[in-house]
Formats: structure tokens, sequence, C-alpha cells
């Protein structure tokens, strides 16, 4: 892969990595483009990674993705701050794999109309004000009325991040399904609803349906949007995937270890 950019973490040492990054790809012939790049790096955490890729969601599928750890949290990324060098030369000699990661698709319904969004870990529907009243169908069947904060559909590789701080399960790579995960749920005798994560296959499809949406808003990774005037939500996994470039493939169970 010739063509590269950068995106880095606002701090002093993920600039100046980033600044080296940029200065030695160069020195090796490599092109520095930030318009149609063929390989993305991100210098910092998991949030600098899902910054990236949002930033590319419209060439998502020409691109790739590698990282270099100086944030808080690595699950996305494959070097650490002192591997620099490492990444430098696999960069410039390496043939990576291809890890393709599966998309979440968000549909927000006007009557009939519909806008997209698209997660990498998660989407959710949350209401800090008043409580929430959700009416959840799987493949347009009834599933419960939901009470509460709100609900969180997450996807396989999202099962580690804000699902598995709702005591979500952790879902291996191999198990390609979506997971609804309660927040902050009101149960008794007059509001029931599952309060467990429940597992859905990836080929069935999600909707939520409120009478009002109103001061509700929709989290998808690191950005949001109010659902004022929306009718209903979908959710479902598309053919669309983000790649990352694994010059030194780790394997999942390394990668949640890591995690605690």
């Amino acid at each position: 892969m010739e063509r590269f950019t950068v995106v880095t973490r606002e701090d002093e040492m993920s600039l100046s990595l980033g600044k080296k990054i940029v200065d030695q790809l160069t020195l090796q012939n490599k092109i520095f483009d930030n318009e149609n790049p063929e390989i993305v790096i991100s210098v910092g955490g998991d949030g600098t990674m899902l910054h990236a890729l949002h930033q590319r969601m419209h060439q998502i599928e020409s691109v790739h993705f590698v990282g270099i750890h100086t944030g808080t949290l690595g699950f996305f990324t494959d070097y650490e701050e002192k591997e620099v060098d490492q990444l430098l030369e696999d960069l410039v000699t390496g043939h990576p794999l291809t890890e393709e990661v599966q998309l979440l698709e968000v549909r927000r319904y006007n009557g009939d109309r519909f806008e997209s969004l698209y997660a990498i870990n998660e989407a959710r529907v949350e209401n800090i004000i008043k409580t929430q009243r959700i009416e959840v169908l799987i493949n347009d069947e009834y599933l419960e009325t939901f009470r509460g904060n709100g609900l969180c559909v997450s996807t396989q590789i999202g099962s580690t991040a804000y699902n598995r701080s709702l005591r979500g399960a952790v879902l291996l790579p191999s198990i390609r399904a979506m997971q609804l995960t309660e927040v902050a749920g009101i149960h008794h005798k007059l509001s029931r609803s599952l309060s467990t994560s429940l597992v859905i296959p990836e080929s069935h499809v999600i909707r939520f349906e409120s009478k009002s949406y109103n001061d509700s808003i929709l989290c998808f990774d690191h950005l949001h949007v109010r659902l004022d005037g929306v009718d209903a939500i979908e959710f479902r996994l598309c053919k669309k995937a983000a790649r990352f470039a694994r010059y030194r493939p780790t394997s999942f169970i390394k990668r949640l270890n890591n995690l605690y």
C-alpha cells in the first residue's frame, strides 16, 4: 500500500509520533494522501481509531486501517508507542492480512422514509430526561415493551465496549450476531422486560417503535443525533465492513485479556 494518511490523538506524544510516521514513510517513497489513501494509520487509543473509521465511512470499503496505541484503550490497535519503528518497517516491507469487521446499519424512520447511519461498536437509544418507552420487535414479531433510560444494540466487536459495561456478554469473532442490552431498565409488576442481554443472529432485524422519541438521542459509537420526530429505528448487520491491516495478527483472546 503506497498511499497513506495519519489520524492522531491531540496530545503531545501522539502528535510527535504522527509526525515521525509521516516523515519516515515519505523518506521511504510512500505517498501522503489525505484524500484517497490506501491505508489510514491511527495514533492514539480506540477513540482515535473510531474517529478515523467514521471520518472514512464514505470510502470504508476501499481503505485499510492500522493503529498504534498511545491512549487509554487499545483494543483496535496492534502496536504500542515503543514499537513505532516496527510499525514503520511493517508498513514499508510487510504484507498484512485483512481482517473485516462487519458494520451495524441503523435506520431512522420518519414515515416510510429513512436515513442510514453506521456503527462499528454499537448504537443505542437513550433518554436521560424522562422514562423512554420502546416497543421492541424482532423480524416484525413483538418481543417486549421496554421502559427505562434506553436500549443498546452492539456488534460482535462492540460486545467488548459499552455493551460490556452494561453486563452484556462478550461474543467471539466466530459468532456473527447483534446483541440487545438494556440501559437502566425499570422492572416491577407493571413494567416487565427481558432485563438480560439477548444475542440475535446476523440475518435478523431489530426494530424499536415509540409514540414519542422527543428528548431522546441516538448514540452510534462516539457520535450522536437527536430523535425528535422519528417514528421507528431499525438495526441490522450490513454488507459494509471496516478492513484492518494485520501485519502481525493478534488473537481475540489475547486482545480480550489485555482489556483488564
